[in-house]
């Protein structure tokens, strides 16, 4: 009985030691590639980090990624166009999987992997991918086995981001998955991602990480200190070049496993995307380029806001015409008198 209880407070201290090392190393990682920040010595920064983190749990998938599925459906972005919402409705309508979030956010839980964005210590290996995703059940026991809900993925930030494409075509086990891309005017757009990014930074304050912001070579000129900077910044020639850099990243096959940190999650950071989350048509054309035409769905946040049900509808019928399995949309809600 003792050497049972050894057996524990071992495992425990293990755990325990595990869980330690990995949030402090994604605390000090999150820091600058998500906040954009020069990390704090702080203890209680470390705390709050873990917190709202899940680190132990990031161990373990990573651990078991190549046993995981990957998803067929992908909620692309854009980015403050509906996708939350969206995402929302795939999980409770069409009873859709969602996938693993290193953040305890809600925002983000059920809904978005942050994957090929670099938020895994800016690792975005396509074989690696798989670890946002459930177990896959053995061939052996499938015939015994309900058959498994449809899994995806709903990254708003992949749309834009321009490595994403090629390796999210790599990474994926279908040729031809169901790409959800949701569009709204740009201008509204652009004001809700900036106070978006305010309460992201206001966030950043309150868990203590400090006020010293990354420079060159991370970052140049951030953070911007109004919404017309930021735009202006977005549209400078310095970091233009950074895109086009980027754009080069996982191009012509290349064998793209960890972002520099420069380009996570988005070139020269987060309030420097605003010339290329607008540009709906070059980041389409970009996704064309490694997805077949009949795999897109667009949507827009008027006709989703509107009544999502015939969005549903087509959703559905779509996975019915890829996938040869049609999710059953749960009935419309009655009408409250």
């Amino acid at each position: 009985m003792a050497a049972v209880q050894r057996l524990s407070c071992l495992g425990l201290s293990a755990a325990l030691a595990t869980h330690l090392a990995v949030g402090a190393a994604f605390a000090y990682h999150a820091c600058r590639v998500v906040f954009n920040r020069v990390p704090p010595l702080s203890a209680k920064a470390l705390w709050r980090m873990l917190r709202v983190t899940r680190p132990l749990e990031l161990a373990w998938r990573a651990l078991t990624a190549p046993l995981r599925s990957t998803p067929s459906v992908l909620l692309l972005g854009e980015v403050r166009c509906g996708t939350t919402s969206l995402a929302s409705l795939l999980r409770s309508r069409l009873h859709l999987v969602g996938p693993f979030t290193p953040w305890v956010h809600p925002l983000a839980e059920d809904k978005e992997s942050f994957f090929f964005v670099g938020h895994y210590f800016r690792r975005v290996s396509p074989r690696l991918y798989r670890l946002c995703f459930p177990l896959r059940v053995p061939r052996w026991a499938r015939h015994a086995l309900p058959e498994p809900p449809i899994v995806f993925d709903g990254c708003a930030s992949h749309f834009s981001a321009p490595w994403a494409a090629p390796l999210l075509r790599r990474a994926l086990a279908t040729p031809k998955p169901l790409l959800l891309v949701c569009i709204r005017e740009p201008v509204a757009q652009h004001v809700s991602w900036w106070r978006l990014e305010q309460g992201s930074m206001a966030w950043g304050d309150a868990m203590g990480l400090g006020s010293e912001y990354l420079g060159p070579p991370s970052r140049r000129g951030y953070p911007p200190p109004s919404f017309a900077a930021a735009v202006a910044l977005s549209r400078s020639e310095e970091v233009c070049a950074l895109w086009r850099e980027a754009e080069a990243l996982a191009a012509d096959g290349r064998p793209l496993r960890v972002l520099p940190e420069w380009a996570a999650p988005f070139p020269n950071g987060q309030l420097s995307a605003f010339d290329r989350m607008g540009r709906y048509a070059d980041n389409i054309e970009r996704w064309l380029a490694h997805f077949p035409r009949e795999c897109f769905v667009f949507i827009h946040l008027d006709d989703l806001a509107d009544d999502p049900y015939p969005t549903l509808d087509l959703i559905a019928s779509k996975c019915g015409q890829l996938f040869g399995r049609t999710p059953a949309l749960q009935p419309r809600p009655p009408r409250v008198p």
